[in-house]
């Protein structure tokens, strides 16, 4: 009896840790395409592409890099045009979390391993008033509750 306890508790157990590990989530969301830019390099072209999200409350950019196919591909796209993005979230080896958009549109994208020149901008700014009148502005850069309920991809820890 003692033995069956055991398997049942390490089985249990098991099944616990098993829940506590997340899977990388997928999002589908708008993203507004503000800036292309195709860097021919020694051996192929690269695409440096910069995105607004004008779904998630403040001013959510990001830039990444692209290969030669999704340089191609995003040819296609008009800056300040609106589509479709792709985004994976998952669990870093650091215990951090981090977002990769996979497809812009219909371009889907493979993030390159030397790419250390993406990176997202996380903002919300408000006027600072005083008396009426505004005397300046003060942007947080840290995912407020608001945002990450809007645009959960933005978690970072």
């Amino acid at each position: 009896m003692h033995r069956l306890t055991v398997l049942a508790f390490a089985a249990a157990a098991a099944l616990v840790v098993a829940g506590c590990t997340e899977k990388p989530q997928h999002y589908e969301t708008k993203v507004q395409i503000t800036r292309t830019q195709v860097v021919p390099t020694a051996t192929t072209k690269i695409i440096d592409v910069e995105l607004e999200y004008p779904d998630c409350p403040g001013e959510q950019q990001e830039i990444f890099q692209g290969d030669a196919a999704f340089a191609a591909c995003m040819a296609k796209y008009k800056l300040g045009e609106t589509v479709t993005a792709s985004i994976t979230w998952s669990k870093l080896p650091d215990g951090h979390y981090d977002s990769e958009v996979d497809k812009v549109g219909d371009c889907p994208r493979t993030r390159a391993e030397n790419d250390d020149r993406s990176y997202e901008l996380v903002q919300e700014c408000r006027d600072i008033v005083v008396n009426g009148t505004v005397v300046g502005f003060h942007c947080d850069h840290k995912p407020t509750p608001e945002l990450l309920a809007k645009c959960p991809w933005f978690k970072r820890s």
